[in-house]
């Protein structure tokens, strides 16, 4: 019992957004950075950085959702996966809408992969709720 409220308040204390500093005007409202045009391969990596970040927060949800299976922390916990998946998935198709066909490619096979995983693990837990 200990161990998940534990969890659950360190999970919210890693998980607050904060805003990101531009130099392009005032903070953005959110860490992602998807909406802006690229000047330089640098800030592509940059927005590949920040989805990898995003991706590497919804997985870390989902497990959390896993863990807290048939608990009260549950609907909570998978609530959150959902809305990080979203946030994913958003800042991944913004950034391919931008890119040519050539750069799609190349960030397909950079992180396209990781992101479908995600997506279908998502998908998979949301089908077991169903079975249950």
């Amino acid at each position: 019992m200990f161990a998940q409220l534990a969890s659950t308040h360190l999970r919210v204390l890693f998980t607050r957004r904060l805003p990101v500093i531009s130099a392009w005007g005032p903070p953005a409202q959110s860490q992602s950075i998807a909406r802006r045009w690229f000047s330089a391969p640098r800030d592509l990596d940059k927005e590949i950085e920040s989805i990898t970040d995003l991706a590497t927060v919804a997985k870390d949800e989902m497990d959390f959702a896993q863990e807290s299976r048939n608990s009260v922390y549950y609907n909570d916990d998978k609530k959150a996966a959902h809305e990080a998946v979203d946030e994913m998935t958003e800042a991944y198709n913004s950034l391919l809408g931008r890119l040519t066909d050539a750069d799609k490619r190349s960030i397909e096979m950079r992180i396209g992969m990781k992101i479908k995983e995600i997506q279908s693990a998502y998908e998979i837990m949301t089908l077991n709720d169903l079975e249950d």
